[in-house]
């Protein structure tokens, strides 16, 4: 069974936004903004300091979703990462500590992965020249695995598994940003499988005859 070793990492990608923190203004009155990490369609991602964290948990990330001007499914489409992260507790899941709404703004709340996300790791690689070596890619490659089986038993599916969304800390691999994931799919796709193995068994003249 492999096992998830935390090893310290030393992976560099392109610079964050830096943000001047300021300590007068407080999130959720417990996060200060450190820095911006990123900024999509939907969201925005910082860095932050957790004031009333233990020290080894002091940096977390903040994902800021407006939902202000949403229609009410695209509000549920915004809230849903926080419904599946909630559910989920495994060392190859992106973890979750909290989600809130600040004002007219959606937060999540999740570890910080300090050694970046796959792609980068592989970008900086290919800048360099170098490559991963083969233990290096089979224990990554058991990690994700062991994440992905995890989450095909709780009926999720992630929908959206790529380099950029798996991220990296201390040598484990973390699947996180599950916005586009849904949940209970499976159980259709058992329902189908189940019903094709019964017709397989069963005897032919036990079989509905077909309508033409």
């Amino acid at each position: 069974m492999p096992r998830f070793r935390e090893r310290p990492g030393q992976a560099q990608c392109h610079p964050a936004t830096q943000t001047p923190p300021d300590q007068s203004s407080l999130i959720a009155n417990r996060y200060i903004i450190q820095q911006r990490l990123g900024k999509g369609s939907f969201a925005t991602v910082y860095l932050v300091k957790d004031t009333k964290a233990v020290a080894a948990e002091k940096l977390k990330v903040l994902k800021e979703i407006p939902v202000g001007g949403l229609k009410p499914n695209e509000t549920v489409h915004a809230t849903q990462e926080a419904q599946l992260l909630s559910q989920l507790n495994h060392p190859a899941i992106l973890k979750f500590y909290t989600s809130f709404l600040e004002r007219d703004v959606f937060c999540i709340i999740t570890e910080y992965c300090e050694d970046k996300d796959l792609d980068c790791k592989l970008e900086e690689l290919k800048r360099t020249g170098r490559t991963l070596s083969e233990p290096q890619v089979c224990e990554w490659l058991c990690q994700l695995l062991l994440g992905v089986h995890y989450i095909h038993q709780r009926r999720i599916l992630h929908r959206d598994l790529k380099a950029k969304n798996i991220f990296i800390r201390k040598n484990i691999v973390k699947i996180g940003k599950l916005c586009f994931a849904v949940q209970r799919v499976l159980d259709v796709f058992l329902m189908f499988r189940q019903r094709f193995q019964k017709l397989l068994l069963m005897a032919p003249k036990a079989q509905t005859p077909p309508i033409w």
